[in-house]
């Protein structure tokens, strides 16, 4: 019996063992590299092994010596790694310790894909022509073709040749990922099958001759070559296909005397079905074959590798169930690293476990990093039901409400294909995604910029309460600014490039936003906004974090990131500016300094996670720089090249002359419109000044009331606050004005002659930071600088927003007794 078991292997599937170790009574050890210390499978473990670098996974020496150290006395490879590597196999059990998996000569046999297919041919199993392609020489091929690395999967080392000219490149590229990646260059191609399935069977197998096969699993939906949806059954396979797939993945069990757990891969196309790798291990996908059979794979096996004898046959299926793989990656599939701020997948009832409607298994959890040196799959989230309509409107359901903060990844994607028709009528193939794109982005572009505009409003509510929490204002009010009749100006960049200028202001009347005519703002607090468009009410969680911010709503989850009002000179690029859009390692430049390119033309290919990316020219235009060469090991956002674009056609014309700008006419003054004051005390922006004769910039400045005037004691008496804005005077309050209350209180009552225009100054506490339309909005009032912000100096007025300066100048200062020009 197997009392200590360690897992060679990190993150989520370490995890998955352990869950069954602690079910079974056994004890766990996690191994970890570096980079992994801090990762939550080497925290559930009971003991943990450190190995080194993050390429330690690799090392089967490395991985035999921690068993040792530990005390285990089985190791459960997971899979990727070395889960595949006949070696390591047999140096487990060299070393007295119990495999958990098939014989290394049964993982010897599946090794690479040309000898297995021969094997399959000879065992009665259907299988492709196999063309062998020597690194010396490129034979002669019937187009298309597949392209395929003999030693790994995982969609690396594969590509489509559809044109003569290209498959030369397709090769080397091929040839120099497949050695990367798995240390063999060896690679072969079969005809390409258009509009076929990816269909899999389940086998397991134990010592007495026993082999179970446990359906099939769909794994059409793949990008790259590389599955991110599966699920069980098949809504394509009939009982009939379902015998002959199961009859075949048996033989093929057969034939190499396999036993524990495994996977038959086949293509199913008009033509027929044909082998196409058998992995002598437990899948990603394996949890969709334990919702419908109702059966805990890694148990069994472990109970396989203790000698248990399975029962004569395996159990039946019920419901359906499906999976997508969330991966840490952009719209054009390039993995992203860095901090996952928050990780939350609603309405999960089980972790790891069986019986749930919806099941996580993740490697991740909110805090935690995203390195560089691994797969960027962060999660599987599953979903059974009792029939494949609902497991998929659950499953899409659930990740759309998923709180994902932090990093870009595919979810918007996965929910696009779970709600596509022709996904759920079942038309599914392995092109799916190449022919039926979906979008990106759940959010369309009017809920993108609904959410920019919440982001604005719950970052002024923040700021407000923060101010006000940590008295950084002084005697001063929270909300102050400069230019109360200019609107608050901020902007965002969205994922898809495009620029976000968000402006708005609010008044009596509610919330005035430029391109936001119909948008009523029911509530703002720092942490969530209700917008009201067109009588329907929208609730947006808002969540700022270093340098992103995340709005979660029913419109669809959006990741903005702020735009600096004056970004460091560093961080501003030329339009041809070439960055690295990730972490890895540059393979070759494919031009030099004053080379002429087109838009989309290669210009650098660079290696990240074991996988080729090509980085294209953005514009066309002439090479102006190189910043890297062949073999340069870059970070994300670190400059390549610098391509100066193409300079569009002079237009001569004649010179104009320039004349002194003419005076405008001035404007007809509108009465002064009064705005509520905030915490019951006279607000230095509670009124929003008429346009009039002394607006200009010579006038004199108006006095400054005597040393303890509070602002409303200077207005009564004649001494207006004064704010640079042209040189805007501010009136005094007209008798009949109205105090706002404090927030939390009811309004003031104007008939109530007894309360004047100072009125309710009780300092309101601040511990309500909410902001409403129902008397407790803090109307044209700025939100204040951050927390920690120093005081502006004796006699200054605090500075614009941006868009708000009188001048392009940089915020200055003035010295005491003077109004300071921003």
């Amino acid at each position: 019996m197997i009392g200590r078991l360690l897992v060679a292997n990190r993150g989520e599937i370490a995890r998955r063992v352990f869950r069954t170790c602690r079910e079974l009574g056994v004890e766990t050890v996690a191994v970890f590299s570096d980079a992994d210390a801090d990762a939550p499978h080497v925290a559930e473990a009971d003991q943990a092994v450190r190995l080194g670098a993050p390429l330690a996974y690799l090392d089967p020496d490395r991985l035999v010596e921690a068993a040792r150290r530990s005390g285990a006395d089985a190791v459960h490879p997971g899979y990727g790694f070395l889960s595949e590597h006949a070696g390591f196999a047999r140096a487990v059990l060299d070393a007295g310790l119990t495999w958990i998996g098939p014989s290394p000569e049964a993982v010897a046999a599946m090794g690479t894909k040309i000898e297995a297919k021969a094997l399959m041919a000879e065992a009665g199993v259907p299988v492709l022509p196999t063309i062998p392609l020597s690194p010396d020489a490129t034979p002669q091929l019937t187009l298309p073709v597949l392209v395929k690395a003999s030693a790994g999967g995982g969609g690396r080392g594969m590509r489509v040749v559809r044109d003569p000219a290209g498959l030369a490149e397709a090769v080397a590229s091929a040839r120099r990922e497949a050695l990367s990646a798995f240390g063999d260059g060896t690679l072969f191609a079969e005809p390409l099958q258009e509009g076929a399935r990816h269909i899999e069977v389940q086998i397991l197998a134990d010592e007495h001759g026993t082999v179970w096969a446990l359906g099939e699993r769909e794994c059409s939906i793949q990008r790259r070559h590389q599955k991110v949806i599966e699920e069980a059954p098949s809504p394509a396979v009939t009982p009939e296909l379902r015998r002959e797939l199961s009859d075949a993945a048996i033989r093929a069990a057969r034939a190499i005397g396999y036993t524990g757990a495994g996977t038959v891969e086949f293509l199913v196309s008009d033509e027929g079905f044909f082998f196409l790798e058998m992995n002598t291990r437990l899948q990603v996908e394996h949890p969709v074959t334990e919702c419908v059979y109702g059966v805990d794979l890694v148990r069994l096996q472990i109970e396989v590798a203790e000698g248990a004898r399975l029962a004569a046959l395996p159990p039946s299926p019920v419901g359906h169930a499906i999976e997508a793989r969330l991966y840490a990656e952009d719209a054009e599939g390039r993995p992203q690293s860095g901090v996952l701020h928050r990780f939350e997948i609603p309405g999960v009832d089980g972790e790891f476990g069986l019986g749930a409607r919806l099941r996580l298994d993740s490697g991740v959890v909110s805090g935690g990093e995203v390195g560089v040196h691994y797969d960027p799959m962060l999660a599987k989230v599953v979903s059974y039901g009792g029939d494949r309509a609902e497991a998929a409107r659950r499953l899409a359901h659930a990740l759309a409400r998923a709180r994902i903060h932090g990093l870009t990844t595919n979810r918007d994607i996965l929910v696009g294909v779970l709600r596509h028709p022709d996904f759920l009528s079942g038309a599914l193939d392995t092109g799916f995604l190449d022919r039926r794109p979906v979008p990106a982005t759940l959010a369309g572009p009017g809920a993108v910029r609904l959410s920019a505009l919440a982001a604005a409003l719950a970052g002024a509510a923040a700021n407000r309460a923060a101010a006000r929490r940590d008295g950084v204002l002084g005697g001063l009010p929270s909300g102050w600014r400069n230019v109360p009749s200019q609107p608050r100006r901020t902007a965002y960049d969205a994922e898809d490039g495009g620029r976000l200028e968000i402006a708005y202001r609010l008044t009596r009347d509610g919330l005035r936003a430029e391109g936001f005519e119909d948008v009523a703002l029911v509530s703002a607090e720092p942490g969530r906004v209700v917008l009201e468009t067109d009588g329907l009410r929208h609730a947006f969680e808002v969540a700022a974090y270093p340098g992103v911010v995340h709005v979660d709503s029913p419109l669809g989850p959006v990741r903005l990131v702020p735009v600096e009002r004056l970004p460091e000179p560093a961080a501003r690029t030329s339009p041809g500016a070439l960055p690295a859009p990730m972490p890895g390692t540059v393979l070759r430049v494919e031009v030099k300094p004053g080379d002429v390119v087109e838009a989309g033309q290669p210009v650098v290919v660079l290696e990240a996670m074991k996988m080729e990316h090509l980085i294209v020219a953005p514009a066309s235009g002439t090479v102006a720089a190189l910043h890297v060469a062949p073999g340069a090991r870059v970070e994300a956002g670190a400059p390549l090249a610098d391509i100066e674009p193409e300079r569009e056609p002079e237009t001569t014309h004649a010179p104009k002359t320039t004349s002194a700008p003419e005076t405008p006419a001035p404007e007809t003054a509108p009465a002064a419109e009064t705005t509520r004051v905030t915490d019951g005390a006279p607000d230095i922006e509670a009124y929003e000044a008429a346009p009039t004769e002394a607006h200009s910039e010579a006038r004199a400045e108006p006095p400054a009331p005597p040393a303890g005037t509070t602002p409303a004691e200077a207005r009564t008496e004649g001494h207006a606050e004064a704010r640079i804005s042209a040189g805007v005077e501010l009136p005094a309050p007209p008798a009949n004005a109205i105090p706002a209350p404090a927030l939390g209180q009811a309004p003031v009552d104007a008939t109530d002659p007894a309360r004047g225009w100072a009125a309710g100054q009780d300092g309101g506490t601040g511990e309500n930071p909410r902001l409403d339309t129902r008397g407790d909005f803090p109307m044209d009032t700025d939100p204040g600088p951050p927390p920690g912000a120093g005081m502006p100096p004796s006699g200054a007025v605090p500075g614009a927003e941006q868009g708000s300066h009188s001048s392009g100048a940089d915020p200055g200062t003035a010295p005491s007794g003077e109004v300071g020009q921003r």
